[in-house]
């Protein structure tokens, strides 16, 4: 009977082994199918790396390849600087607004200079990207007389601003005042705070110290934008004032892209000042001559009834006199011949090549004096109709051309009426 139950015990013994040796081969299994899987991974892994690498080794080859080129645009610019480039611009659908301020903003050479020699590409500049490929078509001598469709410019043009979108018929004006004010925020070495980013007010108890609003609106204005767009077409604004019950003359600041200038008011504050008739005796509006635009700006109002001005000295609304100058006048000078929306005021407006503007500038050590390179006109009875043309002088040789949409013909000057009238007239300081 011993020998049995020891018999008995030894085959649940071996029967116990049994087992173990059974799980551990399926241990072993387990461990071997883990080990497949880890190096399945790691073979995807691998591949990903080599893909990732691969790609690295393309983008840095196609970096290579864009500096190559950048650089040899560069130099061809350089050594082609006594040959004359004109090309204009296809007309893609209503767009001759688009076109006559894009030849415009071409032809401004410290502008143009600075995209095509200094300027760097990113993803969160998409309308200065679009320019710069715009410019390096304009401005390819293998292109020359001949003419370019701006599709591509339009395309991203239509997507960050809906306004000029699709084929209707828009205002050079519009544009450049958003075209202005994008690439200065795209451009803008300092990011404004989205919290607090209008740049135009100055949280300051006491504005009737003239020297500390000034200090701290440049301060404020530095500390939330710096960019090569500022340094070009920013210019200063004082506004100023006066209560007639304390007599205490209140200050304010703000920047400026260009001058706007109401054409029939001009010529109403003239009347109104005895320098000439409302009306001609063929009943036609009166010619106005710009340096009178400039008497208009920095005029005195009397704010009075509905439109009397709060005083935090008096603490109520009281009857106020009311002035705008221009503190400091920027390096590109863009003045608008405000003829109204929808139906135009037809007038001609006689402007200066040469513009000196010392006595309407309250910075006499700043830009006083221009010169006139470049002309939007107007043809047709609405500002929201019609044709626009540029007229510019080439950045290059600085002779006047017409540019015409995708024609572009050598002329003497802007002339009035001819060929539409003056809408925007662009001017850059002498002696830079």
């Amino acid at each position: 009977m011993e020998l049995n139950q020891k018999e008995l015990d030894i085959k649940n013994k071996e029967k116990i082994i049994e087992n173990k040796n059974m799980e551990l081969n399926q241990k072993e299994l387990d461990i071997k199918n883990k080990e497949k899987i880890i190096n399945n991974k790691y073979m995807e892994l691998n591949q990903k790396e080599i893909y990732i690498k691969n790609k690295e080794e393309n983008l840095a080859q196609q970096m290579i390849e864009f500096e190559k080129n950048k650089n040899k645009f560069i130099d061809n610019l350089r050594n082609q600087q006594n040959e004359t480039i004109l090309i204009g611009l296809n007309n893609i659908g209503q767009n001759c607004y688009m076109n006559s301020t894009l030849q415009c903003l071409s032809n401004t050479n410290k502008l143009t200079e600075y995209f095509l020699t200094k300027y760097n590409q990113s993803r969160n500049k998409k309308m200065s990207n679009a320019y710069y490929k715009l410019l390096l078509n304009l401005w390819d001598i293998n292109k020359n007389n001949k003419s370019y469709s701006p599709y591509a410019f339009k395309e991203i043009l239509s997507k960050e601003n809906p306004l000029f979108a699709g084929i209707a018929a828009n205002d050079s004006k519009d544009l450049i005042n958003f075209l202005i004010e994008r690439f200065h925020q795209e451009l803008s070495e300092i990011k404004a705070n989205n919290n607090n980013n209008n740049n135009n007010y100055i949280n300051i108890k006491d504005q009737s110290n003239e020297q500390l609003m000034l200090n701290s609106f440049i301060k404020e204005f530095k500390e939330k934008f710096n960019s090569p767009i500022s340094d070009l077409f920013y210019g200063m604004i004082e506004t100023r004032s006066q209560c007639q019950g304390c007599q205490i003359i209140k200050y304010n600041f703000q920047v400026y892209s260009f001058l706007d200038f109401p054409l029939q008011q001009v010529n109403q504050f003239c009347y109104n000042n005895g320098k000439r008739p409302l009306f001609n005796n063929d009943g036609t509006n009166p010619d106005v001559n710009l340096y009178e635009c400039f008497d208009y700006y920095q005029k005195i109002d009397l704010m009075n009834g509905e439109n009397q001005m709060y005083c935090n000295f008096c603490n109520k609304l009281c009857d106020s006199l009311y002035s705008t100058s221009i503190y400091s006048s920027p390096l590109i000078l863009i003045i608008n011949l405000n003829r109204g929306r929808g139906a135009i005021y037809e007038c001609q407006v006689n402007f200066p090549e040469q513009l000196i503007l010392y006595n309407y500038v309250v910075l006499k050590d700043g830009y006083t004096a221009y010169q006139l390179y470049a002309v939007i006109c107007h043809l047709g009875s609405s500002s929201m109709s019609g044709h626009f043309v540029a007229y510019c002088r080439n950045r290059i040789d600085n002779k006047w051309y017409l540019y015409n949409d995708g024609m572009v013909s050598l002329c003497s000057k802007p002339r009035q009426y001819q060929d539409g009238m003056p809408y925007l007239l662009f001017y850059r300081a002498l002696g830079d």
